[in-house]
């Protein structure tokens, strides 16, 4: 083997091992658009990230694992478009004026832990519910199958910068909708979201608030009754609100569990945008591309 194939061999096992969503650590993943203002008749490209705290890195777009990436607006739904292995993984042109909502829906991959590395990371996400039900089953120390699934979105305005950004519901298996007007409240306010399991909502789980790109620790609550969490969101720029959902895997799956990953993107402006709406919020774009040619089918 020679030493370019080497190094290319040995980035492909690397970034397998980086994208499997379990571990101690376990990565997040979200939508990342190129702006989240975007004027009419603009295009915006998306790219589909991973990774925790400041950083970040760019996926491939894979086929493969695409069930569901499109924008949906007032002009109705359509496709973010790209070809296999290309990055940004979609791009859309935007036509009339208002607020979208990009939503990426991927199918089922796999990953095995060891049972104590599978425990820290029920830990970590706040999954004990799933900890207690292994323990008072007995569940064995050998490896742990698991099955998961990626259900992002982002939010972002085309056209008025001092237009409403609203979230709906894009029929995706765990979802997080943002309630009322993110941006008509003080930029302090206590914002609510609402956290979905197959349209339903999903009460007592754990839901994080973080600034991608930053060294800030991420907000933490739980979910009510009605699914709802509040977070107080004080610093402009690009906020992730996500969540990790866990129920045993149906039969013909062919894993022990299976566990739903959703995110929501969506960006703060400036207290100063009231004053000079055209001025873009600060970004901490998080997202680098990392992706070359020659590892562009890895799996996230």
């Amino acid at each position: 083997m020679n030493r370019l194939r080497t190094g290319v061999f040995a980035t492909l096992l690397g970034l397998a091992a980086e994208l499997a969503p379990a571990g101690a650590h376990a990565h997040e993943f979200w939508v990342e658009p190129s702006t989240f203002t975007v004027p009419v008749g603009g295009r915006v490209a998306a790219r589909l990230c991973v990774g925790d705290g400041y950083e970040g890195w760019s996926l491939a777009r894979n086929t493969q694992r695409i069930e569901k990436f499109v924008a949906a607006g007032p002009s109705g739904v359509q496709p973010l478009l790209g070809l296999d292995g290309s990055d940004p993984a979609g791009i859309a042109r935007l036509t009339a004026p208002g607020g979208y909502v990009i939503a990426y829906r991927s199918n089922r991959a796999f990953t095995e832990l060891p049972a104590d590395e599978f425990d820290e990371y029920l830990a970590d996400k706040g999954l004990e519910k799933i900890a207690a039900q292994r323990e008072q089953t007995g569940a064995g120390r050998g490896k742990v199958r698991e099955a998961y699934s990626r259900h992002s979105k982002a939010l972002i305005r085309v056209g008025d910068a001092a237009g409403k950004l609203v979230d709906r519901p894009m029929n995706l298996r765990l979802e997080i909708v943002a309630e009322a007007d993110l941006l008509g409240a003080r930029l302090d306010a206590l914002r609510f979201f609402r956290l979905l399991h197959d349209g339903k909502p999903l009460a007592g789980a754990l839901v994080t608030a973080a600034r991608p790109g930053t060294a800030d620790e991420n907000l933490k609550a739980r979910t009510d009754a009605e699914g709802r969490a509040g977070f107080r969101l004080p610093t402009p720029g690009m906020w992730r609100v996500a969540a990790v959902h866990m129920i045993e895997a149906p039969a013909n799956v062919g894993a022990d569990w299976e566990s739903l990953w959703a995110s929501l993107t969506f960006e703060l402006p400036s207290p100063l945008s009231s004053i000079a709406p055209a001025a873009p919020a600060a970004r901490n774009a998080a997202c680098r591309n990392r992706i070359v040619a020659s590892t562009a089918q890895v799996r996230p």
